[in-house]
């Protein structure tokens, strides 16, 4: 698929001296000219009208650069919608979180939700729409949603194990909540509608959290723990 050539090489067009050698880009300098490239042209002509060509034009490379990287347009949208998600949510996605609680976590998760974010990541909703038509491009993602799936999955059982959230709500429908509030924050910046105000936003997703405690009327004392109701079994070990 390549053209064999230089994947460093770059095209110029006009009259214009090519720079030297030692000015091209290359490793992760390249690759992020790449997928900010690829992020220009699929926002602008979508998934299936975007070609390889013009991506490598925008870049200012050959088509060899692209394909010594990425074996298509799906693997380079993929990349190109990691490259756009804030590196403080995926910190806080992919790494362990000393010294903070698991709501916490959650709390600056939708914290981030309002943050200026770069022009590409509404990538993400490009990727999903081109997913229906493309099968391969389809589980991509899905299998990157489940990723995310399993470590909210984990911040959700930490929070229940501390005591924070009610063990009695269903797990799968506390993580689908979670992405619901992400995926339609994501929808309401593509459609430019206005965000709100990062300190209220903050406000209610605390609230959200919250709410997810044990109902406070289901919440025993240390009292109501010392003096359980009358035919209770007594642990082994206690005296009248």
């Amino acid at each position: 698929m390549g053209t064999g050539s230089d994947p460093s090489q770059r095209v110029v067009s006009g009259d214009a001296p090519p720079p030297a050698a030692d000015d091209a880009p290359t490793g992760e300098d390249l690759t992020e000219i790449l997928l900010h490239a690829a992020a220009e042209v699929f926002a602008e002509q979508g998934y299936e009208r975007a070609g390889v060509a013009e991506i490598a034009r925008r870049a200012g490379v050959t088509t060899g650069a692209i394909y010594s990287r990425y074996t298509g347009k799906a693997e380079m949208l993929l990349a190109a919608v990691d490259l756009h998600v804030p590196d403080e949510i995926q910190q806080l996605l992919r790494s362990d979180h000393p010294g903070e609680s698991a709501t916490d976590v959650l709390s600056s998760l939708g914290a981030h939700l309002v943050d200026d974010l770069p022009r590409g990541y509404g990538l993400f909703l490009e990727a999903i729409v081109a997913g229906r038509r493309d099968p391969e491009l389809a589980a991509a993602i899905r299998r990157r949603v489940e990723d995310e799936d399993a470590r909210l999955a984990e911040l959700v059982d930490e929070a229940t194990t501390d005591g924070v959230f009610d063990p009695d709500l269903d797990r799968f429908a506390t993580v689908r909540l979670a992405h619901a509030i992400g995926f339609g924050m994501t929808l309401t910046r593509v459609m430019g509608l206005d965000l709100p105000e990062s300190d209220t936003w903050t406000t209610v997703i605390d609230r959200v959290i919250g709410s997810l405690a044990v109902p406070a009327s289901q919440q025993r004392s240390p009292n109501d723990q010392a003096n359980p109701p009358p035919g209770t079994p007594r642990q082994t070990g206690e005296t009248e």
